[in-house]
């Protein structure tokens, strides 16, 4: 297969358009905002760029994806210091001169490392849930590959023609690639990309070789997991139990000495 086929439609009292620089699309995208025209409008990128962030939710509120990180924050650095101290106070190591049972400076690396963890986890949750992740009913204009290849999309909907009429006025003194409105489409023209003008390589890339390091990597982990209990079960355990220390039942002290 040497080209990729794709069905260029667009919907009734939509406008779709696409760009092939940044500059021009931001400009296009301003122009039709200060027209009020742009209230239900999806724009897409190959890559990420803050001129479009910026363009497209001025004047908006701050993104609420920093509330899901502030809250697992909050809960990685409470339940990471708990889980230290409860632990700490049940099952008690052996604690030299005096030293309280709870100690802040000690707990401070846990609960720093559970902030960053969870903190990054309701994120990452927080970002799937608001982008509407995984997209699986994606509006029909923004599946023309050339939009996640190296192109600039600009689709704006609920249009009324004189409205889409208005839309297609103003984009064109941008000179989009293309610029196509639904409300005067007949029949969805069918584009033909060639791949050396997409900048695909040709499939070369050896999945079954990444399949067997996966996993080999994943046998030596196991295997490794496995040999170091062997050999401490067969080998420490019992020179430890010589000496008078219990690892199953409690922390690594001497068996006649208690911990309360």
């Amino acid at each position: 297969m040497n080209a990729v086929f794709y069905e260029n439609k667009v919907q009734k009292g939509t406008v779709k358009s696409v760009f092939e620089h940044l500059d021009t699309l931001v400009n296009a995208i301003d122009e039709i905002k200060k027209a009020k025209l742009g209230h239900d409008m999806i724009v897409t990128a190959p890559l990420p760029r803050h001129d479009l962030e910026h363009v497209i939710y001025e004047g908006h509120a701050p993104s609420p994806i920093r509330w899901f990180t502030l809250t697992g924050a909050l809960f990685g650095g409470i339940m990471g210091f708990a889980l230290q101290s409860i632990t700490h106070l049940n099952w008690a190591m052996v604690i030299p001169a005096g030293k309280p049972l709870v100690s802040i400076p000690a707990f401070l690396v846990i609960t720093f490392e559970s902030t960053v963890l969870w903190g990054c986890l309701f994120t990452l949750f927080g970002l799937v849930l608001m982008c509407r992740l995984p997209a699986s009913n994606l509006q029909v204009e923004v599946k023309d590959p050339r939009l996640s290849d190296d192109k600039f999309g600009f689709v704006i909907n609920s249009l009324k023609s004189s409205e889409a009429t208005k839309v297609m006025e103003i984009l064109r003194k941008y000179e989009p690639l293309e610029l196509i409105n639904g409300n005067d489409q007949e029949r969805p023209p069918q584009v033909i990309i060639p791949l050396d003008e997409r900048g695909f390589e040709p499939n070369e890339t050896d999945t079954d070789m990444l399949l067997k390091v996966g996993i080999m990597t994943t046998i030596i982990v196991i295997l490794s997991i496995i040999g170091v209990r062997s050999y401490f079960d067969n080998t420490l355990a019992d020179q430890l139990k010589d000496q008078g220390y219990n690892y199953k039942t409690k922390a690594v002290a001497p068996s006649y000495r208690n911990v309360k």
